[in-house]
């Protein structure tokens, strides 16, 4: 039976959650019932502040057996401003059906449900093979950019690399030798780094965006697509997916919603003590990620020795960076990392950018700034 029809002889209900329903629907005892909920209520929060969203939103699509809750998408808005108009459209984040119900084709429903709802007008990245499988099979959408990035590993930890580490407590055993191999190693390593500095440039790190931070990414905003300046780093660093709330309530989510150690940075870059750049990036446990550069043109040498600083400073476990100039010099120049590889998705569209191929990205668009 083909997921057509598994579909129709199963016949879900499909209910949409508009922006405006959202805070009613995450305090209601339906939710509170659910074995899986469709969101966190941190990620509720920040879709409910997010200040390109729209009342009339549709940001959950549910399918629901029996009252019960079987597969869910979410969504949240976003905009680009070309010279001719501002296009709205959600970004595809999140998108789970329960093991019992797999490959009978509610994932495709819910996805067409989302397309119509948007009228058309979807994105997505940061995606898994799988999802990223089911999107092109609609053949809505294409690649907009390719990330040329680079990930580099410092103090890895295999249970977080390979899904078999802690599969038994044997294992557990082994990887966890393997581990204590990999620190050792490393932390002799790191002993004989010695950052390069620029006498020329200074680093200033700091957690939220102060004013002048913010009125710089406003100044540099236009210069990238989707326009990242004051308010949505205000939404980003004040609303974040990630947080500390009752990891009871998180269990119940399918997706990660829960750290130890989350937290974002804002660096502003000196240069003969004037203001040269901006870079903003997040750590959760031990994991770097690179998001967003403002004016950092011809600084990607520095960049690329700040990082290596902060790794071994903090021993980080692993970092991931896009920026083309910086990644090209990890690659390049691996001291202190173990290993550094080529990493990059791509960002796809089921709609038409005009120009787009002249248009500039920044490392974390999408949801890529909230996970």
């Amino acid at each position: 039976m083909d997921g057509k029809s598994n579909c129709e002889t199963l016949n879900p209900e499909i209910r949409k959650i508009r922006l405006d329903e959202l805070g009613a629907f995450i305090q209601s005892d339906e939710f509170r019932q659910f074995s899986h909920i469709p969101i966190s209520y941190s990620r509720a929060k920040s879709y409910l502040e997010n200040p390109k969203g729209n009342p009339g939103d549709v940001v959950l699509i549910l399918a629901l057996l029996n009252n019960k809750l079987v597969a869910f998408r979410s969504l949240f808005a976003d905009e680009i401003q070309t010279e001719k108009e501002k296009i709205r459209f959600g970004w595809c984040s999140g998108n789970w059906v329960h093991p019992d119900f797999r490959r009978k084709g509610i994932s495709k429903l819910l996805l067409e449900a989302a397309y119509s709802a948007w009228n058309g007008k979807l994105m997505f990245t940061n995606y898994a093979p799988e999802s990223e499988k089911l999107y092109l099979k609609t053949g809505w959408f294409r690649p907009i950019h390719q990330f040329e990035g680079v990930r580099a590993y410092l103090f890895p930890k295999t249970g977080k690399l390979l899904a078999g580490a802690r599969r038994n407590r044997f294992s557990k055993w082994i990887f966890s030798l393997v581990d204590f191999c990999i620190a050792s190693y490393s932390n002799l390593r790191i002993n004989f780094f010695r950052q390069s500095k620029n006498a020329e440039i200074q680093f200033e790190i700091a957690g939220k965006p102060d004013e002048e931070t913010l009125n710089f990414a406003e100044k540099f905003r236009e210069n990238f697509v989707f326009g990242q300046g004051e308010k949505a780093l205000k939404w980003i660093f004040d609303y974040p997916w990630i947080s500390d709330e009752n990891r009871e309530v998180a269990k119940k989510y399918p997706f990660s919603s829960c750290s130890n150690a989350f937290r974002y940075h804002a660096v502003k870059i000196w240069q003969q003590n004037e203001w040269r750049g901006v870079f903003i990036f997040s750590v959760r446990d031990g994991q770097l990620k690179t998001l967003f550069f403002w004016n950092v043109n011809g600084l990607e040498k520095e960049l690329a020795q700040f990082l290596k600083w902060y790794s071994v400073k903090h021993k980080l476990e692993m970092l991931t960076v896009y920026h083309p100039g910086v990644s090209k010099l990890l690659l390049k120049y691996r001291f202190p990392f173990l290993h550094v590889r080529k990493y990059g998705q791509k960002i796809y569209s089921s709609f038409d950018i005009p120009e787009f191929d002249k248009i500039h990205f920044q490392d974390g668009e999408g949801d890529v700034v909230f996970t």
